[in-house]
């Protein structure tokens, strides 16, 4: 159900087009048919022309109601959709850049129901002092809720996330928590809390996480990436 949502948001305006032409064209024939219903001499042809502008009317009337349903699900419904159930995409990697850009739209907006390549688990990113994960570490085996440690404070900052996945081929990211606000200002010599993981959540097992610190023009270092096995719930 998640996913049919997402699909109507993500593809509402060429839904949009399609549905316009369509109630143009029957509204034109509905037009014909009515004209020549009016026109009509004969019982048999009146007869004709009524039936054809009532199934025109008809077909416009259906197109109508999947516009506004459409408009419903596109505008309510699919924003309704958790954080948690949108795959999102490898941010663009640049380097760090102190250049002011323009603003960006709403941390919702960063995360898209698109499914992402598959990337290997790369720690390189953690070096970056102003954008990374501290607590769990890499190959740490963690449980139950996680307090996320780290330090997301690049040079004109608009917001961070964190994300898991599986490591399987398929698998695509999901984001678990995320904030507009910078975490650790003075120097980022000591970890502070990022967010919390509810890891009770997830199947146990060995997946990939990471942290995306974005700027404001869109742009990104290489994120932070670790891997962790997620135990069951203490019983």
């Amino acid at each position: 159900m998640e996913e049919a949502l997402l699909l109507i948001e993500e593809n509402q305006s060429w839904i949009y087009l399609v549905l316009v032409v369509a109630a143009l064209a029957y509204l034109r024939l509905a037009v014909r048919h009515y004209r020549a219903f009016r026109t009509s001499y004969f019982g048999i042809e009146k007869e004709s022309a009524s039936s054809q502008f009532a199934r025109a009317s008809a077909m416009l009337g259906l197109i109508v109601s999947v516009l506004v349903a459409t408009f419903l699900v596109a505008t309510f419904a699919g924003p309704a959709v958790p954080v948690s159930s949108r795959p999102t995409p490898i941010p663009t990697v640049s380097l760090l850049t102190t250049s002011v850009g323009p603003t960006v739209s709403p941390i919702e907006a960063s995360i898209s129901a698109t499914p992402v390549a598959d990337v290997e688990a790369n720690s390189a990113g953690c070096q970056n002092t102003q954008a990374t994960l501290r607590s769990p570490v890499d190959n740490e085996a963690i449980r139950g809720t996680v307090e996320v440690l780290g330090a997301a404070n690049i040079p004109n900052f608009a917001f961070f996330k964190i994300e898991y996945k599986g490591l399987e081929p398929d698998a695509v990211w999901r984001a678990v928590w995320a904030g507009t606000e910078t975490v650790c200002e003075s120097g980022c010599g000591e970890s502070e809390l990022l967010g919390r993981w509810d890891t009770s959540l997830v199947t146990p097992g060995r997946y990939a996480m990471r942290l995306v610190v974005t700027d404001a023009s869109g742009n990104a270092p290489l994120p932070c990436m670790i891997t962790v096995d997620i135990l069951p719930a203490a019983p």
